[in-house]
């Protein structure tokens, strides 16, 4: 019986140990994280795109201009949720311009890839693409 206990403690105290030092290699956790982020979802990061583009027309109607931050659309209950990565592994990129009458939107892989499509949006509403590089204005349509 003192056998099997002292197997036990030593299991669990080498499980501890091994579990260790794992937090010593995940201070690349934010780079761990994005394995979530690698299963990229283009279907969503669109869905969400139109999204955003609705949200920022309504909001120009509103107040003359386009929103700045994500948090705007969201404190005027224009877009539920701050976009992030973890819905759809894409990053969102909002930037409006200094007088807030226009706007760009980029959106990226949160992992970097050579196959993976990268978008592009404006106040134009027109979603564009790019295979394995950021898209622009310049870039085809999705």
């Amino acid at each position: 019986m003192n056998t099997c206990l002292a197997l036990l403690f030593a299991g669990l105290f080498l499980t501890a140990c091994g579990n260790s030092s794992t937090p010593s290699n995940s201070g690349s956790n934010a780079a761990a994280t994005p394995p979530a982020a690698t299963n990229l979802n283009e279907r969503a990061a669109l869905d969400v795109i139109g999204k955003i583009n609705e949200a920022q027309v309504t909001y120009f109607k509103l107040n003359r201009r386009f929103a700045l931050t994500f948090e705007e659309l969201i404190d005027a209950k224009l877009l539920a949720a701050d976009p992030t990565a973890t819905q759809s592994g894409y990053e969102f990129k909002l930037r409006p311009a200094a007088d807030a009458q226009t706007y760009t939107l980029a959106v990226v892989p949160a992992v970097a890839s050579t196959d993976a499509r990268y978008f592009f949006t404006d106040q134009s509403g027109i979603i564009r693409a790019e295979t394995g590089k950021d898209a622009s204005a310049d870039s085809p349509k999705a």
